[in-house]
């Protein structure tokens, strides 16, 4: 019985040093309901106009920041008048930009709305970003994790993008 105190308490400390105060993860519903995520801190959204492709999107960004990392859905509506060619060229400048933020080629998978993971090195740390760009019901939705790897675990990072719900 005795053996057992002494087990449990090393099990608890390590337990309760997993259970950070700046992960206090929260369900919200982005994209005008269209989807769900979880979030690991309160989240601010900002909006704008922006032109992408020849055509003027209006850009919602749900964000929060833990440390040096950010977690972020952004979400435009499209016109039902787009054809799948305009939709395709959106998801294509959306990824391109977000490999190019890092220096590194479009991956192809991207194109297709899979997750994907790039890797580099920003202001001197190793740095990875995981994203996820598509198209669904009339919407544009780009998720999007990125920060240093010392402080962006990949359990953090991939528990956030697998944590969005289509609706």
């Amino acid at each position: 019985m005795v053996k057992v105190k002494y087990l449990l308490v090393p099990f608890c400390l390590l337990w309760l040093a997993g259970c950070t105060p700046e992960y206090n993860w929260r369900e919200l519903t982005v994209a005008d309901d269209r989807a769900i995520v979880m979030f690991p801190s309160r989240v601010k959204t900002e909006q704008r106009t922006i032109r992408v492709d020849g055509m003027d999107l209006v850009f919602s960004l749900t964000s929060a920041a833990v440390d040096q990392s950010v977690f972020s859905v952004g979400y435009a509506p499209l016109s039902s008048a787009l054809d799948t060619a305009q939709t395709e060229r959106l998801v294509q400048a959306f990824t391109t930009a977000l490999a190019a933020r890092v220096g590194q080629p479009l991956m192809p998978q991207a194109l297709n709305g899979d997750l994907f993971e790039l890797e580099s090195v920003v202001a001197g740390q190793a740095s990875r970003l995981l994203g996820r760009v598509l198209i669904h019901r009339g919407m544009l939705i780009q998720v999007v994790v990125s920060g240093p790897k010392k402080s962006l675990s990949k359990e953090n990072a991939t528990e956030f993008m697998r944590s969005l719900a289509l609706r």
